[in-house]
């Protein structure tokens, strides 16, 4: 089983209604000039062991990686349009099970985000799999949104519930192998399943000062809003919008609610807006069936704030 073979049987059927993939043949795609848009583009890197467990499906993890890629897109309310995506084998695990699992997961993550895909890499190594990750999206330079954007009074809002991935993570770490329960596990699914906030995020784009998505903890991403903003923000732990279910976890005391929302992994997005228009934001949230929650506000001066205590702590890729 080689390259080639893996690639036209595999990979390049994902590709067929994309002509600018030129069927996965050539060294390189050819993508169209979008007028008077601007391209956005963004790299993620998913590694076994370290991004999700060793022992979780292929499926389940180039599905996540695709759609934690795409969640950058969201944060800058650009609209999906292509991916191109390096993958490394383990060559002592290379089946053809394998990888109908690898192209399931590509082909739910494609269909759930409207992407198409347009090329990449394929190797093998005797280390962990991973995935690097590269999306394209597009949108006019004036609707797209960046974590810089937030003003002093305006409000923090967030997306969804928060932790419930955590939690998902936990299970998983604990469990240390694949259950037949593994996917109808409320928790496992929001891991595995990172929300897709794109449709929500473009509706309201104009009515939003700035965004970023929750993937290295709450409170540190929303500090970071505020930071590139320049100015300070404060956040009311008990205004942090958590699931019935995480709620019973926390009740149970397996887990603190300072674990939650310090924790990564979410992709939900936090966003500043004027007070004026979180009615509108609420409505659109609303007909998408998007929660949005107001947490904080931001402040003139500069100081990062919990509770009323400064705070800091959030995950580091290092």
């Amino acid at each position: 089983m080689d390259e080639n073979f893996i690639i036209n049987k595999y990979l390049k059927p994902l590709s067929k209604n994309f002509k600018e993939a030129l069927n996965l043949s050539d060294d390189a795609a050819i993508l169209k000039i979008l007028k008077n848009k601007n391209l956005v583009v963004s790299v993620d890197n998913f590694i076994y062991g370290i991004h999700c467990p060793k022992y979780i499906n292929i499926s389940s993890g180039v599905n996540r990686a695709i759609l934690a890629a795409i969640s950058d897109l969201s944060a800058m309310a650009a609209k999906p349009y292509c991916i191109f995506i390096s993958i490394t084998l383990n060559k002592n695990n290379i089946s053809p099970k394998l990888l109908k699992d690898l192209k399931h997961g590509i082909s739910k993550a494609l269909k759930n985000t409207r992407a198409a895909l347009a090329g990449g890499d394929l190797c093998s190594s005797s280390g962990a799999v991973s995935f690097s990750v590269t999306v394209i999206g597009e949108g006019f330079k004036d609707n797209l949104l960046y974590r810089k954007g937030a003003k002093p009074n305006e409000l923090l809002c967030v997306s969804g519930n928060i932790g419930d991935a955590k939690i998902g993570l936990d299970v998983l770490l604990k469990n240390k192998k694949e259950s037949k329960n593994f996917k109808n596990n409320y928790f496992i699914k929001k891991f595995i399943n990172p929300p897709i906030r794109n449709d929500f995020i473009r509706m309201i784009s104009h009515k939003v000062s700035s965004c970023i998505d929750v993937s290295d903890g709450l409170i540190f991403d929303s500090f970071k809003l505020a930071a590139n903003s320049e100015c300070g923000v404060e956040i009311s732990s008990r205004k942090v919008p958590i699931s019935l279910k995480a709620r019973t976890i926390l009740e149970k005391k397996y887990l603190s609610l300072n674990d939650l929302i310090t924790a990564g992994d979410d992709y939900e997005l936090a966003f500043s807006v004027s007070e004026k228009n979180l009615e509108f934001i609420k409505k659109v949230g609303k007909t998408k069936k998007v929660k949005v929650s107001v947490i904080g506000k931001f402040t003139k001066e500069k100081k990062f704030l919990l509770d009323g205590k400064a705070f800091s702590r959030g995950y580091s890729h290092f």
